[in-house]
This record gives C-alpha cells, structure tokens and sequence, in this order.
C-alpha cells in the first residue's frame, strides 16, 4: 500500500440517505461512511445492511470511500466483512489498541479480499494506551496508509479539553511515528468545527501543514474545500521545486555534487521535498 494522499475526508453517518446524497458532490479527496460515533447503537445493523447503497452513491462522484467500523470485536468484524463486501478503499480501525490489534485487521481483510490487497488501513489513536505503542501500530502492516488522532476521546480519557496542548503534543508525535513508518499523519493542530470562521481555519489548516500533516477529516462539507486548498502545495511551491529538480538533472550532467537554486545550497533531503511537493501535485 502507498501512503494515503487525501487531503480532504469527509465523514459521512451511513445510517443517513441525504447526507449520503450530498457526499458525492462535496468535492472531498475521500468519503469515511462511518458506522461508528454517528450512528445511534439501535441503528448498527441498519447502517451496515445500508452500506452496500451508500457506497454506490458515494462511487458516483471520484472521491476514495473508506468505512469507519466499530470497535466491540462482534461489531468489527461485521463491519469489515460488509465494507470488503462492498468494495471499501479503506478501513478507518476504531481505538487500535496496538500493531497486533492491526494485524488482526490486516489478516481478515487477507482473508476477505483474497489475496488482491485493496483496503487501506487507517488506525486511529484514541487511547492513552496506544498513545504509547503509535510506532508500532503505523508499522504493523503493509496495508497501513495512515494515522489519525482522537482527539475528543483522548481528552476525555486524559480529563483535558480536546484543543489542550497536551493532545497538540500527542499529534505532533504522530506526525514523527507516521514518518518513521512511511505512512500519513491525517489531522489538524487545532479545531476545525466551526465552519464558519474561514480566516481561522485556514491559519489551523497552514499551521498543521507546516507540522507536516498531509490532511485532515472534517464533519461539515462546507470545510472540503479549505482542506483542498490548505493540503495542497501553491504555485510559489511548485515552481521551486520544479526549478531544483531541473537544476539536479543539471548538475548531475556536469558531474557537480553540489549546487544552488535561489542563492540556497540544495541537497538530497532538500530533493526529498521538492520530489514530496511534485508528486502530492500530480
């Protein structure tokens, strides 16, 4: 599996047919039809009888479609078997625990899918617990694409509010053990909620780029295109990286070793970027 590259996803409850209307057109890189915290537990059986629609609907427009399943092991394992059923792109993994909980994820989609991988795996730290085991849990599998970070439930399992420093720190962390692991780190320094206050969620959005994120979730479609815009390198960005990467090719012709773009000495960690830049571009 490739690290995820999807710089918007936007949840959407399964159990309900408008929101899942409107998904397609929402402009986001990826749709998470979710089972878990939207849908009322007397509606579980319902939304995951339901998938099957709302993934067809959701397939209309270009965006992925992953599926957020439950964590009780009765409830997971229904949900994994309805979202391969269905073709899902990806499994968002409620409360991993650690790597064995997601190789156990990663064995049943074997299982299922048959020997052709198609599902990614998105495990979500959510607990104290796996606070402390993130590095493994991005290296477990193959198949992890991923990490994310929840917020709330951390902050109520902690006893601090969800915009504390102490959960930045948290994801400031998962952004080290998603690179360790070449995988992702999905999410945002601060609250995007408040759809409204475009001024602050695109400073949110810039600040948690420049930390090294590469996207984040959002419940409101109004945010997709900040998101898209915020994830996604500008036009100044692209020029130079285009313009070191010529200027490589260059000096590796002429047997340099060494050069510069901008009055700035470039090297390969520099490359490393420029090459980051074109591709999430492409």
């Amino acid at each position: 599996m490739r690290a995820a590259t999807w710089r918007s996803l936007l949840y959407v409850p399964a159990n309900v047919p408008r929101f899942v209307a409107k998904a397609p057109g929402a402009g986001a890189d990826a749709i998470i039809l979710d089972l878990e915290d939207s849908v009322p537990v007397a509606q579980k059986d319902a939304a995951r009888e339901g998938l099957a629609d709302a993934m067809r609907i959701c397939r209309e427009g270009p965006a992925a479609v992953l599926v957020r399943i439950n964590r009780p092991l009765r409830l997971a394992v229904r949900d994994v078997e309805a979202a391969v059923a269905c073709g899902a792109d990806g499994i968002l993994v409620t409360k991993a625990m650690d790597a064995g909980h997601v190789r156990l994820v990663a064995e049943l989609l074997d299982e299922l899918e048959g020997g052709t991988p198609r599902a990614a795996i998105l495990p979500l730290i959510e607990t104290a617990a796996a606070v402390a085991r993130m590095e493994e849990i991005a290296a477990a599998s193959s198949r992890v694409a991923a990490l994310l970070c929840g917020a709330e439930d951390l902050a109520a399992e902690m006893g601090c509010t969800a915009d504390d420093e102490v959960i930045a720190l948290i994801k400031r962390r998962m952004v080290i053990a998603a690179a360790a692991a070449g995988v992702t780190p999905l999410g945002t320094l601060g609250s995007i909620a408040d759809f409204r206050d475009h001024e602050k969620l695109r400073d949110v959005i810039a600040r948690s780029r420049r930390a090294g994120f590469g996207g984040a979730t959002c419940i409101h479609p109004g945010v997709v295109p900040l998101l898209n815009e915020g994830f996604a390198p500008t036009e100044k960005e692209l020029d130079l990286a285009r313009r070191q990467i010529a200027a490589a090719e260059e000096a590796e012709r002429e047997g340099r070793g060494s050069f510069e773009v901008d009055g700035r000495m470039v090297d390969e960690p520099i490359l490393r970027r420029a090459r980051r830049i074109l591709a999430a571009a492409r």
